[in-house]
């Protein structure tokens, strides 16, 4: 769908005055000098050097004239064959028809001689030709040898051309592929027995009878035509670089002098004259014949030259009329060759000369004319579409074919190339193609290679077959020969613009035509002819239908803006907003960026630049863009590595860039596409994107972001049909019909079931519906809040509630809201239904029972047994719709628990169960009594509750059965409730429930049970089991316990409290009840409560227990405190230490790794840092960018979860041990101190109990040397507190952000792959799986905790001041 556009032309009206046709000319690639060599006369030539081509005046400078003043052969020299300019030695190689060979240096030589004659072929030259390295030059000499010298003009070899011999390759002939086996198509038979006389074969009466050379792009052949005089007939051999003949063309009649061979090195170009067409042929590199192409021309023209450009893609034609000469450009595509321009070349003196494409830049084409002007060609490729943002555009695209249009209208038809939907025939070739704004967009302006305009209209679109654009007539554009038009713009219904450029002051010039068309014909005529003049040279007019913005663009990027009015003259002025493009862009378009309404927004100008660089105004979005395109909601373009990026207009231009949002489970912003496709449209307010590949062939896609947009525009104009169409047949997911604005659709409900009234759609619609956000999860709207971290979170959609799924495990949580989602919807769907017609949509209306979250089954199924006394046909297909959405199994179940035998045995009948699994238990159930039949059947349903229910009013007969029901099935609560009533079975539920509380342990309320069930005995049981002295003490009162008795159940009440550490209390109970001092101060004692101790001695006048039990538990407890603080102190020194040298050699490593980073390794100096190891086992570049995560796409995520935990154990171990030396040694010493100085805290109240009691019995000394040593432990604590704590680093901080992140992202990636795992692809859970790999990798990182705050210690007094 490619067309070439001229984007800027050079003529230089004169650089001399050639003798005749002996012009030829060669560009210097680095400075785009030219080179200009000619005859002025049989002996005599002149070189012409033209600079500064980019400025509307170039400069021409002579820099030599042949033959030289002192030469001695004056009137030897011929005319000019050949002049290339050879980059290395910057030189001009000129070659002379006698034979001479000079050499002309752009710098004077060590004689000071800038020209040079460097030798000299007696027998003279023909022709020259240097290899695309410039080591080798081929030249032709007068005898017929092939000539072959290095660049130093050292002669490699000569061998005569006209030889018997065919060539080293020549093609061995072995019975394969004989042409009486090959198929002959019409022609049958007869064909494989004709046989072709070569001996017939001529040449052309064209032929110049002259000699050419052509090398294939790599340098390793060349090729030779020669008219050989022994076979009468022109031959082309082919040579490789020693000049040796490796393989002879197949003879072919008529066969021309034109010689080109394709830089790819596929084809070898030459033409060929038959009777009744001229054909451009093609030949391999061993000689074979390999299709043609027929040129359009008169049988009187004549195929001059030939040459291709340096990127293979555009073959020149040099033509010569009767009336003049051409150069037809020509490319080929889907194996179909196009005319693509047709430059003329008309006046007497100004036919061509000479012609040669630029060795770099593929579409600069050099002319030079016979009247001695140099004209400079700049083309690049180019669609012709309809641009316009309308949901009417056709989609238009034309395809320009010499002097057919080739139409086709993409939105109504998809016409794969070569064909098209209209092929429109105008009267001259085809220059360029714009588009007005009538009709959509699809009206069209043709310039002509004459300078007239064509002007096409389609009016009807709504006729199907659609018809073919109407010719409205043609105006003449260019009214000064001089001037030529190369673009146009038809920006209004009666204005057309043009950018000409005048050859006579070689400047740029724009031209306004009013135009007004006929009533009735309609046929154009000019009113009016503005020309404005313009600064300097231009490459771009582009016009934006749609904002009808007029721009310009120079070739440095530099934009101006045309502005036209109906009274005023036209204006041109700079583009105010953004100046210029960073760069010249080849492609450009202009848009809206923002939000809200499009007055509001922003102006943007897009540009593409040769180099791959796409720019928004002066900001680089992407440098490797490879095609892009304008949508009305995107900024669609493909890349190099093969996808399509889609860029959300609809946000601020600051915020208008690339997102990296592969962490996405779903980014609908990049698509891949087949390798090297480029966009020929996207169809504005439509799905589809227009791809065309490298072969030729288009193909259509509908990207997601394309598909959503056309969604989202459809449920924002309430147009629910064409958004449910677009998500079913692109296959998104319904819910967006509702997610996308919940409160409107609700509103709007009624208006959903009217345009979704198919009962399939909505059975379709309501089966899609979860309690999920899916703008949230899968498809977050484009351009608001596009931060990934932020898409991330919201994709997550978790707040407050969980709902179990079918396995038993928690689902993705959601809010409390979208949890009843679901049940909204069906509600609501099924309200409307009603209204229309219940039995119409019966099927739905059963869809939004089942769907419901439960699945409200038993309202169905009530809803069918209605509907089985209305109509009975209807109910039983109502019923077999159920079944299929519902599992028979649980509509089974379903219906015995609503006890309605008829309904079950429905369902039944028309399930797949076999009857005799349940005919027989239903037979059983009719027999039993009501509740007892409902008791059985709740049972069988493990409904247990309502079991319970109806055998508790079976009768009186069936409470045992109650009983052992209850214990099996553990209905302890809700037998209270039922026998609540009854006071006697209500306690024997209280025994049995106390018997099952203190079976499982809990004593405490086995024994408030068996209270309440007035069996106080088991209760005082279960009291003393669960500790609790107080209720047992009052129960053993109500018993009326002896006092030994009660002194037994105080001391084992007692044992039990010390088990607990409960030691007051058991004194308490030893003293009042056990009645046991003694005891009572030991218990106390053990508790190291000593003023509790020496009160209760006092109290029960037991002086003696002073000296037998509290003074030795004093110095005991004394001790025991000493030996513990005197532990703390030893380990809290020794850990200290070790932390100050583990972080001493920690600083020590990291000043030695810094100074061996800074000390340069002579020995590194010849190392290859790119190993072949190193490139072969990355296997990435910039066009494998999924090489790393498709590289961990095997590992499952149960494997890795489990590899995970494993690690994670393994880390925690290492924590623990804290292994001298390891990364986690410090980490261990900081929580050991830590843990250490916690210890240290709670020791305090009993260090500051026993100081007490010390101090008050007068022994001041143990009491000194106790405060002294914890004193001292305390200090020490507290001078190293800032030391051994430190505030966290901020390099800690991020990675343990990072962590904490990378954690959090993991476990949202994992939700929403079990959630969406029915909708992801292969290739998507392979993404995913490697997403969730290198977050774990970030998680599971080893972070030592070595910093965070020191431990609060309390600031109770522990000391005494008397001590």
């Amino acid at each position: 769908m490619k067309n070439l556009t001229l984007l800027s032309q050079i003529h230089l009206a004169r650089f001399g005055k050639p003798a005749g046709k002996d012009i030829h000319h060669s560009v210097d690639p680095e400075s785009g000098h030219v080179y200009v060599a000619y005859s002025t006369g049989p002996a005599e030539g002149v070189l012409v050097k033209i600079t500064d081509l980019q400025s509307p005046f170039p400069e021409i400078t002579e820099l030599a004239t042949f033959p030289p003043e002192n030469d001695e052969h004056l009137d030897q020299w011929g005319y000019v064959v050949g002049v290339k300019f050879l980059v290395d030695i910057q030189a001009i190689c000129i070659v002379f028809s006698h034979g001479d060979v000079v050499l002309f240096h752009n710098e004077a030589t060590e004689t000071g001689d800038t020209m040079e004659i460097v030798g000299s072929v007696d027998s003279g030259i023909s022709c020259m030709a240097w290899s695309p390295d410039e080591e080798l030059v081929i030249m032709v000499t007068g005898e017929g040898s092939i000539l072959e010298m290095t660049k130093d003009f050292d002669v490699i070899a000569e061998n005569p051309i006209d030889v018997e011999e065919a060539g080293e390759d020549i093609s061995v002939n072995v019975g394969w592929g004989k042409k009486e086996t090959q198929f002959h198509g019409t022609e049958g038979k007869q064909a494989a027995q004709r046989k072709v006389d070569t001996s017939t074969h001529t040449t052309s009466p064209d032929d110049d009878n002259n000699h050419r050379l052509s090398w294939r792009g790599d340098g390793t052949y060349f090729c030779c035509s020669s008219k050989d005089a022994r076979l009468g007939r022109r031959v082309i051999r082919v040579y490789n670089r020693e000049a040796i003949l490796q393989t002879t063309s197949e003879s072919v009649d008529m066969l021309e002098h034109g010689l080109s061979w394709r830089p790819s090195g596929n084809l070898i170009a030459s033409s060929q004259r038959l009777p009744h067409r001229h054909d451009i042929v093609f030949y391999e590199r061993n000689g074979l014949r390999h299709g043609e192409f027929t040129l359009r021309e008169e049988a009187s023209t004549v195929v001059k030259e030939l040459a291709w450009n340096c990127d293979s893609t555009v073959l020149a034609v040099w033509l010569q009329r009767t009336n003049g000469s051409c150069i037809q450009l020509w490319t080929t595509n889907n194996y179909k060759w196009y005319m693509k321009q047709e430059l003329l070349y008309n006046d007497e003196r100004s036919a061509v000369a000479s012609l040669q494409w630029d060795v770099e830049a593929a579409l600069v084409l050099h002319v030079v004319t016979e009247s001695g002007s140099y004209q400079r060609n700049q083309y690049c490729w180019d669609n012709y579409i309809n641009e316009m943002l309308s949901p009417d555009n056709l989609g238009t695209v034309a395809v320009v074919d010499g002097a057919n249009l080739m139409v086709t209208p993409f939105r109504v038809m998809n016409v794969p190339p070569p064909m098209s939907a209209f092929t429109l025939a105008v009267p001259y070739a085809i220059q360029h193609v714009s588009f007005s704004t009538l009709h959509h967009g699809d009206d069209m302006a043709v310039l002509l290679a004459d300078q007239r305009v064509a002007f096409y209209e389609t009016a009807d679109k709504s006729t199907r077959p659609l018809p073919e654009p109407k010719l409205l007539g043609l105006i003449e554009l260019a009214d000064m020969s001089s001037v030529s038009v190369r673009q146009i713009a038809w920006t209004h219904p009666d204005t057309l613009i043009g950018l000409q450029y005048d050859s006579d002051i070689a400047t740029d010039s724009i031209v306004v035509v009013k135009l007004a068309f006929d009533e009735e014909t309609k046929a154009p005529k000019i009113v009016s002819r503005t020309d404005v003049p313009l600064e300097g040279l231009f490459q771009r007019l582009y016009f934006n239908q749609t904002h009808s913005d007029i721009m310009l663009q120079k070739a440095d990027g530099d934009l101006m803006t045309i502005t036209i009015s109906e009274d005023e003259e036209p204006q041109v002025g700079r583009w105010m907003e953004v100046h210029r493009l960073p760069e010249g862009c080849l492609w450009m378009g202009t848009t809206r960026i923002g939000t809200g309404p499009e007055e509001y927004r922003e102006k943007a100008v897009v540009g593409l630049a040769r180099n791959n660089r796409l720019y928004v105004n002066d900001r680089l979005i992407s440098s490797e863009t490879t095609s892009f395109c304008l949508h009305n909601h995107f900024l669609v373009f493909t890349t190099a590595t093969h996808s399509a990026r889609f860029l959300p207009l609809e946000t601020s231009l600051y915020d208008f860039k690339i997102v990296d949002n592969s962490m996405l489970p779903y980014d609908e912003s990049v698509r891949r596409v087949e390798r090297g496709s480029k966009i020929v449209l996207a169809l504005p307010y439509s799905v589809n994107l227009v791809l065309q590949m490298p072969r030729g062939n288009l193909e259509t896609i509908a990207p997601r972001a394309m598909v959503l947009s056309v969604t989202r525009d459809a449920l924002d104009r309430c147009d629910f049909r064409t958004a449910f169409v677009t998500c079913r047949k692109h296959r998104i997911d319904l819910n967006l019909l509702y997610d996308h604005n919940p409160k409107t659709f609700m509103e709007n409900v009624p208006d959903f079931v009217k345009q979704v009234k198919e009962v399939d759609y909505l059975n379709l619609f309501l089966s899609f519906l979860r309690n999920e956000d899916v703008t949230q999860t899968l498809y977050p709207i484009p351009g608001s809040e596009s931060s990934l971290k932020q898409q991330l979170t919201a994709a997550a959609a978790t707040q407050t509630y969980a709902r179990p799924n079918k396995n038993g495990s928690k689902a993705a949580q959601v809010s409390p809201e979208l949890a009843q989602k679901v049940n909204q919807i069906c509600d609501a769907i099924r309200l409307e239904l009603n209204k229309l017609d219940r039995n119409t949509y019966i099927n739905s209306v059963l869809t939004t029972y089942v769907r419901k979250s439960p699945p409200d089954l038993e309202s169905a199924l009530l809803l069918l047994a209605k509907l089985r006394d209305e109509d009975q046909s209807l109910a039983e297909d109502a019923l077999k719709f159920t079944i299929f959405l519902a599992d028979v199994d649980r509509l089974f179940d379903v219906a015995l628990g609503m006890y309605d035998f008829a309904l079950v045995l429905m369902v039944a009948q028309w399930s797949q169960k076999d009857p005799r699994e349940y005919l027989p238990f239903l037979n059983e159930l009719r027999t039993l009594e009501k509740y007892y039949q409902r008791y059985r059947i709740d049972d069988h349903l493990k409904k247990y509750k309502s079991a319970l229910q109806n055998l508790s009013q079976a009768g009186e007969k069936h409470f045992n059965d109650c009983v052992s029901y209850i214990r099996q099935h553990n209905l302890y609560r809700d037998a209270l409730k039922v026998f609540g009533s009854n006071a006697t079975k209500h306690k024997t539920i209280l025994q049995i429930y106390g018997d099952s509380l203190a079976v499982n342990g809990d004593h405490e309320q086995a024994g408030v049970a068996y209270a309440m069930a007035g069996d106080k005995e088991k209760a005082l049981e279960s009291y003393q089991e669960a500790g609790f002295w107080r209720e047992a003490v009052v129960l053993a009162h109500q018993l009326n316990y002896e006092p030994s008795a009660m002194a037994y159940l105080a001391r084992g009440l007692a044992e039990r409290l010390k088990v607990d550490k409960r030691f007051s209390e058991a004194g308490t109970l030893l003293a009042e009840y056990a009645k046991d001092s003694e005891e009572a101060v030991s218990a106390l004692l053990e508790g190291r409560l000593w003023s509790e101790a020496i009160r209760t001695a006092y109290l029960y006048n037991r002086l003696d227990l002073m000296e037998t039990h509290v003074t030795p538990g004093i110095a005991d407890g004394h001790h025991d405190l000493m030996e513990s603080i005197r532990d703390m102190q030893e380990q809290f020194d020794k850990q200290t230490k070790r932390l100050k040298e583990v972080r001493d050699l920690k600083i020590e490593r990291a000043l030695a790794e810094a100074a061996e980073d800074m000390t340069p390794d002579d020995a590194l100096d010849n190392v290859d840092m790119m190993s072949d190891t190193t490139s072969m086992a990355s296997g990435f570049s910039r066009y494998t960018a999924a090489n790393s995560v498709l590289s961990k796409s095997s590992h499952s995520s149960k494997s890795s979860s489990q590899y995970t935990a494993r690690l994670k154990k393994r880390n925690d171990r290492k924590r623990q041990r804290g292994k001298k030396g390891s990364v986690f040694e410090e980490e261990y010493l900081i929580n050991s101190l830590r843990k250490l100085i916690v210890r240290v805290d709670t020791t305090k109240p009993d260090v500051h109990a026993l100081l007490k009691c010390l101090a008050s019995s007068m022994s001041l000394e143990r009491a000194s040397v106790l405060q002294k040593e914890f004193g001292k432990l305390l200090g020490d604590i507290d001078a190293h507190m800032h030391i051994t704590f430190i505030p966290p680093t901020e390099e800690y901080q991020s990675k343990k952000k990072a962590a904490e992140e990378a954690k959090a992202e993991r476990k949202k990636l994992v939700r929403q792959n079990q959630v969406n795992a029915h909708l992801m692809s292969r290739h998507d859970e392979a993404v995913a799986q490697a997403q969730i790999s290198q977050l774990e990798e970030i998680a599971e990182q080893e972070i030592a905790e070595i910093y965070g705050e020191p431990p609060v210690m309390s600031k109770e007094p522990w000391d005494v001041d008397l001590v």
